[in-house]
């Protein structure tokens, strides 16, 4: 049996922004439904924050995720098991309260996991495990240490895995609690990682600039082998295009195709800008292939002393942070600042519906 895995796919992201509720539906209508059809897959496994508001759902959001996804799920008789996230609860120390239970209830081909739980498919057990808090804490570690299957899936905060590259969460579920598990897949994280035998898969789409050049993937688990299929989502919301008229003619500037820009977040990093009228009508283009957001990183007087990474890196908010931490000269963990700089980060983001 074929089972296709879903994670942190924020239904409402960036403030129920319609462009990314788009952006959403054009996943699923032309790449995961699609490869669904193909591959005759009639099951999901959802590893939880299905939607992003912890505290409320929008209407529009709610309407739009039933036209791209719940509709087409339904149409095609799949089902799917859904493992609550942090997202996804309404309270941070209980998952009693959550919005797939009380959103969702209507779908019988929708089985919403409150609480660990061991579930066969075709003859393979997987253990399920929603968001792990203070109230259910003790339940799920003892789960965790009988549950009768090799697989595990949930939506975990482990001890040591990448919060995204360069940082690591210095709190969370120890590991070893997880290690009598073959392997261990997990959302929460949306950078992809390992540590030890478990593995975050990594958001299907991009959020935030974060995940600018991250290449995203939803995956296929085939319980006959266990192993692990990830299908590339070639869809993309965010771009930089690097600006040097010292390196480009004027006509190869101007015949660039602006159109792949359009309803996406765009950063014009601009290394050397010897002739205004150029930049000026390059922008035009830009504008008129009605990109989201523009921003321009214009400090080219100082470009020439950045190397290529650190230009494509430059105005990315937790890689200045980061980078500031890893150069100052002072003893102690610096993982342990970053991870708390990083946690304060995504609160704040989080607080105000930016992620």
């Amino acid at each position: 049996m074929k089972i296709a895995i879903l994670n942190d796919t924020h239904a409402g992201v960036r403030g129920d922004m319609q462009a990314m509720s788009d952006y959403q539906g054009r996943f699923y209508k032309e790449v995961f439904f699609p490869y669904l059809d193909e591959n005759k897959i009639d099951h999901i496994i959802h590893l939880g924050d299905y939607f992003d508001r912890r505290k409320y759902v929008n209407f529009a959001t709610l309407k739009a995720n039933r036209e791209h996804f719940i509709k087409p799920l339904l149409e095609r008789g799949i089902t799917m098991d859904l493992i609550l996230g942090n997202h996804d609860t309404y309270y941070k120390s209980t998952n009693d309260v959550n919005s797939p239970d009380l959103l969702l209830f209507a779908d019988d081909n929708i089985n919403v996991i409150e609480h660990p739980e061991v579930k066969e498919y075709d003859g393979f057990n997987i253990a399920l495990v929603p968001w792990i808090n203070n109230e259910n804490y003790a339940d799920s570690v003892d789960f965790l240490l009988s549950a009768n299957a090799s697989v595990c899936m949930g939506h975990f905060e482990i001890e040591g895995a990448l919060l995204f590259p360069g940082a690591v969460c210095s709190h969370g579920l120890d590991i070893s609690y997880l290690k009598r598990f073959d392997k261990v897949y997990s959302g929460h994280f949306h950078t992809k990682s390992e540590v030890k035998n478990c593995r975050y898969l990594g958001s299907q789409m991009q959020f935030t600039w974060s995940d600018y050049g991250d290449q995203k993937y939803f995956h296929i688990f085939d319980t006959e082998d266990q192993s692990v299929l990830p299908v590339p989502n070639p869809l993309t919301m965010f771009e930089k295009v690097k600006y040097d008229d010292t390196k480009e003619s004027f006509e190869k500037i101007l015949n660039r195709d602006y159109s792949v820009y359009e309803n996406k977040f765009i950063k014009v990093i601009v290394v050397n800008k010897d002739n205004p009228y150029w930049f000026d009508q390059m922008m035009d283009k830009l504008h008129k292939a009605n990109p989201l957001h523009v921003t321009v990183v214009d400090d080219h007087k100082h470009m020439d002393l950045l190397s290529d990474e650190e230009i494509e890196g430059v105005e990315d908010t937790l890689t200045i942070l980061t980078k500031y931490v890893d150069s100052l000269e002072i003893q102690g963990e610096k993982n342990q600042l970053t991870s708390l700089i990083t946690s304060l980060y995504n609160e704040a983001l989080d607080e105000h519906n930016y992620i």
